[in-house]
């Protein structure tokens, strides 16, 4: 294919084209929207505020960080999008200009380093969605260099599809959506090139959209929902108003994306993964702290659910979510309506990671939840956290999980982390292992990388998990834990049979409250409120251990964190139980 050039001719005339992602109705409905709703206010001054002020900012260079180039895409969606978004509402020159300057300063790179295509991918989306926004306020000669450097340095290399077009993990939504993105920015002028590109991306979509089957547990956590939902939710949208991209001819279609299974559910997982703390189940490579995606503002609006929203408008009040690069994203998407509950309290889902979580109240902000886990480790950015639970009350998180470590703290070691056998190196990183997590370990051993829990629901209340294939071969030739949520108590058994009566049975929780230990019993305290736990169990031994400091050079500490530990030994034929319940001081 031929270079794009600035003589192209299609490209010194301006044309009215579709607007990417938003309509004109989103836009011109923002200033009504903003009076009706003051978090939504607050979020676009907050946001509009920050552009102005990022304006000093120098513009961004190609420097790799680790072999990657991925820090400064993303940086660059966070820029161009915030100051595209705001020359659309304010009109001020200084916002296009601003811009224009930062999308030509990285269309001038070398390239956006293919060798890694997620950099590559969110580059494009960057410039795909701030070159549509703003492309009648361009000149001619800004427009052909950013339309060129999107094909060129973009989605040229996708005309037939991709390799991460077949992968299935967040890649596939990554790619897939920022390709798409390009494609149609720039369709009028290159018609054929993007109706190759948009028929590879509709025939591998849906490998990586089976990550949310059956039930919308997204496999690698909440803050990987966050990222792979966010794309297909632009992809979707861009598909809606697109006004030929659809090779039957719906112009209103998005491909299906949004009906296939488990998918809209997601929203819910996602919603129910958040604690009254604030914080995550961040199970797998999640982090704690929640983001404010645009996917679950787009959801919301979709699915006429505005109460997923709960947690978010906390976020705003709180002057946060500025930093998410799509954040003028979740102001256009904003649904109209407010209030409401999400329902019911509780949310259970099997997949590759099947889970449930409760909780006594979605508004009381004391409220009791509990999250616990199956699955295990052999997955997509999995942990050998199989049957590992976390535990908020009193607006505070007491039973915590430590979440990811960073990838270049790790690679940078030499630690061959994307390695998933059972010899690699990425399970000697101490966040990764089972001894890190909130679950059982025998013989001071890590779980099986291949072996996958179950969870069966008993009823609306009670989860029974079964561990026996997460631990290794001839541990046990049963284990199992059952959790029941009380509503105002947690109650957690484990039985073992078939272990060796000499082997030594670990029972652990993270936490960072204070804990003192009398007996069989647990007294946690922090920030003035207080949790009960007490065992219940033959030959059990109590222990507090110190994990904040890192077991080995690459491991990262973890301020102010500790295991409360159990540990015994079966009894003579082979059979071991512990009770745990968790109650108010």
């Amino acid at each position: 294919m031929q270079a794009v050039t600035a003589s192209s001719p299609a490209v010194q005339a301006r044309q009215v084209r579709p607007l990417l992602l938003a309509s004109e109705a989103d836009w011109s409905s923002l200033p009504d929207r903003r009076k009706a709703d003051p978090d939504l206010d607050r979020f676009t001054a907050a946001l509009l505020a920050r552009a102005r002020s990022d304006i000093a900012l120098a513009p961004l260079e190609h420097k790799l960080e680790d072999g990657r180039l991925l820090g400064v895409s993303r940086e660059f969606i966070r820029r161009s999008l915030q100051w595209a978004f705001a020359y659309r509402v304010t009109k001020e020159r200084g916002f296009l200009d601003r811009a224009r300057q930062e999308m030509l300063a990285v269309a001038a790179f070398s390239d956006w380093h293919p060798d890694t295509y997620l950099d590559l991918a969110e580059m494009t989306t960057g410039m795909a969605i701030s070159y549509n926004w703003l492309l009648n306020d361009l000149p001619a000669d800004d427009r052909a260099t950013l339309r060129a450097a999107i094909v060129n340095k973009g989605i040229a290399q996708a005309r037939n599809g991709h390799i991460t077009f077949r992968s299935t993990n967040n890649w596939n939504q990554v790619c897939i959506g920022s390709m798409v993105l390009g494609a149609l920015a720039v369709q009028e002028d290159e018609p054929a090139l993007a109706a190759d590109l948009l028929a590879a991306a509709r025939q591998g979509v849906f490998i990586g959209l089976r990550a949310y089957r059956p039930d919308g547990v997204y496999p690698e956590g909440p803050a990987y929902w966050s990222y792979g939902t966010s794309y297909t939710v632009l992809l979707a949208a861009a598909l809606r108003g697109n006004k030929s991209g659809d090779k039957d001819g719906d112009k209103d279609s998005d491909w299906g994306l949004l009906d296939a299974p488990g998918f809209k559910r997601s929203a819910e997982f996602y919603a129910h993964a958040i604690g009254p703390s604030g914080k995550y189940f961040d199970f797998a490579d999640s982090i704690e702290g929640q983001e404010l995606p645009c996917a679950i503002v787009y959801l919301a609006r979709e699915l006429d659910q505005p109460a997923l929203l709960t947690a978010k408008r906390q976020m705003i009040r709180n002057r946060q979510g500025l930093s998410d690069r799509f954040a003028p994203l979740s102001v256009l998407w904003w649904p109209t309506k407010t209030g409401g509950t999400v329902a019911p309290t509780s949310f259970s889902g099997q997949g590759a990671q099947p889970l449930a979580i409760w909780r006594s109240s979605w508004s009381d902000p004391n409220a009791w939840w509990f999250a616990i886990k199956a699955g295990g480790a052999a997955h997509s950015h999995a942990h050998m956290d199989a049957g590992s639970f976390v535990l908020d009350v009193d607006g505070l998180r007491w039973a915590k999980d430590l979440g990811m470590q960073d990838y270049s703290s790790l690679e940078t070691r030499g630690i061959d982390l994307w390695n998933m056998k059972p010899d690699s190196s990425r399970w000697q990183v101490f966040r990764l292992s089972a001894e890190a997590h909130n679950t059982l370990t025998l013989y001071g051993q890590p779980h099986s990388v291949r072996g996958m829990a179950t969870l069966r629901m008993v009823d609306e209340r009670e989860a029974l998990i079964d561990l026996t294939a997460a631990l290794l071969p001839g541990q046990v030739t049963q284990a199992t834990r059952r959790a029941r949520f009380l509503g105002d108590a947690v109650q957690l058994d484990d039985e073992l049979l078939g272990a060796r009566p000499d082997s030594t049975v670990r029972w652990a929780m993270a936490t960072e409250a204070e804990v003192r230990l009398e007996g069989t019993t647990a007294f946690l305290t922090q920030k003035g409120k207080r949790l009960i736990v007490q065992f219940e169990g033959s030959g059990i031994q109590l222990d507090v251990l110190d994990i904040s400091t890192p077991r080995q050079d690459f491991d990262h500490p973890n301020p102010n964190v500790r295991q409360l530990v159990v540990s015994g030994k079966p009894g003579a034929d082979g059979s071991w139980k512990l009770g745990a319940r968790f109650s108010r001081g």
